[in-house]
């Protein structure tokens, strides 16, 4: 951890770093981290207790297993800097831009390396953060095969299946996946063209979700999300 965080901070001052492993049935584990006992009790026991589960970052990895350098805005959903989920981690906790690598091409799991800034980076340009993440990308796998990192104990005593975000017996199975997409950060089109469906029905299937369970907007259905996690 010294010889790799000395190494970041010379070419990213003020970054903040957090090496997880990803797996596609369980929750993350988190490895090593450099942020402050405020930070890690605000975003990273969230997160593992299942959070993950609405990251653009792990839902990307689901779908395309590769290892490479990642920003936020080149994979995220459409509307996802409209979600709680963006307003309340990012927004809310201050945090200016995030970079992910995965270090592994596994499709069962892989290290995800996560780098955020908590205070506004030195370059503006998002597109310079990343080409430099993407010339240091190759020392990165290179010190953590030499390390040979392996998963630490999770953050939870129980690791648990991810095959949906929003479970509530009053919803029909269709009715959790378009809840799980809209808490992502899909719009209605979106949902619609991945779902095969049309976007009158998406905005149905939405109505029927907020009447079944007595709420009237995405941040309501946000917060019964994060009661059901017992994280709110």
């Amino acid at each position: 951890m010294p010889q790799l965080k000395t190494c970041l901070e010379t070419y990213f001052p003020r970054i903040d770093l957090v090496l997880c492993r990803f797996h596609r049935y369980r929750s993350p584990e988190v490895v090593l981290h450099n942020l402050s006992q405020k930070q890690e009790a605000a975003t990273l026991h969230p997160y593992c207790s299942g959070m993950y589960q609405l990251d653009p970052f792990y839902q990307h990895w689901l779908g395309r297993p590769t290892a490479g350098v990642f920003r936020l805005d080149e994979i995220a959903p459409s509307e996802f800097r409209r979600t709680e989920y963006f307003l309340t981690y990012y927004t809310g906790l201050g945090l200016h831009d995030e970079l992910m690598c995965f270090v592994s091409s596994s499709a069962d799991t892989t290290l995800a390396f996560s780098f955020g800034f908590y205070q506004p980076p030195p370059e503006r340009d998002g597109d310079l953060l990343s080409d430099k993440m993407t010339y240091l990308f190759p020392l990165l796998q290179a010190l953590l095969e030499k390390h040979h990192w392996q998963a630490s104990a999770s953050l939870l005593n129980d690791a648990v299946a991810s095959s949906g975000v929003f479970v509530d017996e009053r919803l029909s199975d269709r009715e959790q996946e378009v809840a799980r997409l809209f808490l992502q950060g899909h719009s209605a089109a979106a949902i619609a063209d991945q779902l095969c469906i049309s976007p009158g029905t998406v905005k149905n299937h939405r109505k029927n979700i907020y009447a079944k369970l007595g709420i009237n907007s995405q941040a309501e259905l946000f917060q019964r999300f994060l009661h059901q996690l017992g994280v709110d």
